[in-house]
């Protein structure tokens, strides 16, 4: 999968557009280096995003199931997870997953695999869950993210902004009943 799996003409049906309720899920040990990403995604979505009754932006830390619950509260359409993948691609590089294909790259370093809180998540809100992976550098003892994450993290952040900035404007044109004049 690539950042085409956010191309709302696609993945959003008109129904789904006057509800569009996205859920982004950062999950890393942010003292584990590279391994931050995810919880380093999440903050930076909140500068270029802010605060919005239909977005939800966690920081799962190293335990995303302890999350889950205000996840299934909020009643997304869409979850994203954004975590580190091992799975010999080049530090920071972008790859896009589903539940299985996640599984199968291998490298999380959680309790629970991201598949498995991925079934639970769809089984209890019935919302679509994709994963974006980014490759680390390295995973040493310390804060610093490297330069190449560094770099992916904020492309990621971009690519999740602009899917919402336009899954948001095609929303309200169609509950206004104006034409929208987003390219999606």
């Amino acid at each position: 999968m690539n950042a085409s799996i956010l191309d709302t003409k696609s993945n959003l049906s008109p129904n789904q557009l006057d509800a569009v309720r996205l859920a982004v899920v950062g999950v890393g040990q942010v003292l584990r280096s590279d391994d931050g990403a995810g919880p380093a995604v999440i903050r930076r979505l909140r500068q270029l995003l802010g605060l919005d009754d239909n977005l939800l932006l966690i920081d799962a830390g190293h335990a995303p199931e302890n999350v889950l619950g205000p996840i299934i509260r909020f009643g997304p359409t869409l979850i994203i997870f954004i975590d580190v993948v091992q799975n010999g691609i080049a530090p920071g590089s972008i790859r896009w997953f589903d539940a299985i294909q996640a599984e199968e790259t291998g490298g999380s370093t959680h309790t629970l695999s991201l598949k498995t809180l991925a079934d639970y998540l769809t089984a209890e809100t019935q919302a679509p869950v994709i994963i974006l992976g980014i490759a680390p550098l390295y995973m040493n003892f310390g804060e610093e993210l490297s330069k190449p994450v560094q770099e992916a993290l904020n492309e990621a952040a971009d690519i999740i902004a602009s899917y919402w900035r336009s899954a948001t404007t095609a929303c309200s044109a169609i509950s206004t009943g104006e034409t929208s004049v987003v390219r999606t």
